[in-house]
């Protein structure tokens, strides 16, 4: 067995214990609410980490895929608040718990789209899992059609992007794992995103920050 697919292997464990310790800390987490409301929240701080963690290493399972020519997208046609409700329906005790206000808005959208629905509900989970880490109070989706391009917005009422981060998809070089943010998971959204094709349009993803006031923007387009 080479090194890749043992660490592939590896990581692939590590992501199933996780799982596990997500779904005990739900458990818990319903059997002292009423209780210990303070424990509680805490409990639910530790499961959004878990969560973050597991998402990192699907990103990694993902990267080891797509250079071993292993990963295949299941391309249909979708209802697009689907995928955006499943998104949320993962994070809805922490969201509730946290009082973040979630809105979806719809905006000449008749709903539905040519995607591979799994993939694309793992970018949007993903984001949920950062916003809420970021976010003072709200969350928003924007879902609409732009010149035969689906555009799905999430927004938040955080600081917003550091500038680095903004262009970090520009320039790939500029991954570091020396510090916290590595941009892993960033990449690999650009690399779904990009899976997605309507003759020579390619599916893309932009970070920019609100103008009118505090808050971070993630958009995804798929043609």
């Amino acid at each position: 067995m080479d090194i890749q697919t043992l660490m592939a292997s590896t990581v692939h464990d590590v992501k199933n214990s996780l799982g596990f310790i997500e779904s005990q800390l739900t458990t818990v987490v319903r059997r002292i609410d009423g209780q210990d409301p303070a424990s509680a929240e805490e409990l639910r701080r530790i499961q959004l980490e878990c969560a973050r963690i597991n998402n990192g290493m699907v990103h990694m399972l993902g990267l080891y895929r797509m250079q071993a020519g292993q990963f295949v997208p299941d391309f249909d046609e979708v209802l697009v608040t689907d995928v955006v409700e499943y998104a949320l329906s993962r994070h809805t005790p922490v969201l509730n718990a946290l009082g973040i206000e979630v809105t979806v808005t719809e905006e000449g959208f008749d709903g539905l789209w040519y995607m591979d629905s799994n993939l694309v509900e793992g970018i949007l989970s993903n984001v949920v899992t950062n916003s809420i880490r970021y976010t003072h109070s709200k969350l928003h989706f924007l879902v609409r059609e732009v010149d035969g391009w689906l555009n799905i917005s999430i927004q938040d009422d955080g600081e917003g992007f550091p500038d680095k981060m903004i262009h970090m998809l520009d320039q790939p070089e500029t991954l570091c794992f020396h510090s916290g943010a590595t941009g892993l998971g960033l990449y690999f959204c650009q690399q779904i995103a990009q899976m997605h094709t309507n003759g020579e349009r390619k599916g893309y993803v932009q970070l920019s920050n609100r103008e009118d006031s505090k808050g971070a923007i993630f958009d995804l387009w798929l043609p």
